[in-house]
């Protein structure tokens, strides 16, 4: 069965560079509050006369530099973005891709955090079982979804939270599959270290099939040799 965009989009959404040293609209977002970054990002889509903007798969970041993304006692803090963000007006539908099953519900409002986050179960045709995880949202889906409700391919499940109630971020939706939850439900992370993002993104292999409308390869952050 073909999947249904997570998120249907203008046709001109724009790739971001959020990665590692990356500057946007000429300005370096190492650094940069959440509120500043949100700004380039609008003007980013302004530019490029659109709504829509995506940030990468794997892509390693600098964004992230509270506390939540902290490691214990090691120096080393998660930076490797485990799904794909599409960056958009709050309010923006958000469907699932596939038949599915609400496993968790619940609102992560600690800051920076995913804000109001919902993952689905899904079941393939061989029987296999993923998950797809919605970050991010509108704080009306914590009324509007019920634990071990079933949901179909295309139906709406949620809108695009805002600021503060959606962990703080700009308006964006946080978007990934996940093969293995360990156990930790909505607190799974959306983050990895750049130590362990081989065994992390094995569990959450790249969601790019789900947003049709744009080229796959586009969504996956590839270094340069």
């Amino acid at each position: 069965m073909k999947p249904v965009p997570v998120v249907h989009t203008d046709g001109r959404a724009v790739i971001l560079d959020l990665s590692r040293g990356a500057a946007l609209c000429g300005r370096s977002i190492a650094g940069l509050e959440v509120e500043e970054l949100g700004q380039l990002i609008d003007q980013a889509m302004l530019e490029a006369g659109t709504q829509f903007s995506f940030g990468r798969y794997a892509e390693p970041r600098d964004l992230y530099s509270n506390d939540n993304f902290a490691n214990g006692g090691s120096d080393e803090t998660r930076t490797v973005h485990m799904g794909i963000d599409v960056f958009c007006a709050a309010g923006t539908p958000v469907h699932t891709p596939l038949d599915a099953t609400v496993a968790h519900l619940a609102n992560n409002d600690q800051e920076l955090d995913y804000g109001p986050v919902v993952i689905l179960r899904h079941q393939d045709a061989g029987d296999a079982v993923f998950f797809s995880l919605y970050g991010h949202l509108g704080v009306d889906v914590l009324d509007q979804l019920l634990v071990g409700q079933s949901v179909v391919a295309g139906e709406q499940i949620a809108t695009v939270g805002e600021p503060p109630t959606n962990g703080n971020w700009p308006p964006h939706l946080h978007f990934q599959l996940i093969n293995d939850l360990l156990n930790l439900g909505v607190d799974f992370p959306g983050v990895a270290l750049r130590s362990r993002q081989d065994f992390w993104l094995d569990l959450s292999p790249s969601p790019a099939r789900f947003f049709p409308e744009v080229a796959a390869d586009s969504l996956d952050y590839a270094e340069v040799p």
